[in-house]
């Protein structure tokens, strides 16, 4: 029962801010969002995706609050910045590999969403504690900026 509860709770906050990243609640964006609440919720159920939702998270709203802020900001900015990039026609593309201290595999699904939606970025793999990602802007040491406090923010609420 708890894995059914923790697949829809995640599942939920995710299609619930694909949806905001949309701006846009039309049936094609609800119906292709639905696709990795439901991959979650049949991980979660079948036993492939450990789901191990701690119960101290669900009261943690700030916490998730700046989560959901961070992600934001992190949009925001790079928004702009891919923007000037086209504009200008200057990107230094490249992989880098960021340490990460989130250890849970839902804390590691959030970690690696919030860099995928983030324009200019896409998360390509965990292995142990190395988090592999592709940069539109390489930068010249492995931080991407703003990781390292989202990664503190998701160790506090999955271990």
């Amino acid at each position: 029962m708890r894995h059914w509860i923790s697949g829809i709770a995640i599942g939920g906050l995710l299609w619930g801010m694909w949806v905001l990243l949309w701006r846009g609640a039309s049936w094609p964006v609800l119906a292709l969002g639905g696709l990795l609440p439901l991959g979650i919720l049949l991980g979660a159920v079948g036993g492939r995706l450990r789901l191990e939702f701690p119960v101290s998270a669900w009261w943690r709203l700030d916490l998730w609050a700046a989560f959901g802020l961070a992600v934001t900001a992190l949009v925001m900015k790079a928004v702009a910045r891919t923007g000037w990039a086209i504009l200008t026609g200057r990107i230094q593309p490249g992989v880098i590999a960021i340490p990460i201290r989130v250890r849970s595999e839902m804390g590691q699904l959030l970690f690696l969403w919030a860099i995928t939606v983030t324009p200019g970025t896409i998360a390509l793999l965990v292995e142990g504690d190395i988090a592999y990602v592709h940069c539109l802007h390489r930068p010249s040491q492995p931080r991407l900026p703003g990781a390292a406090w989202m990664d503190g923010l998701l160790v506090r609420l999955w271990g």
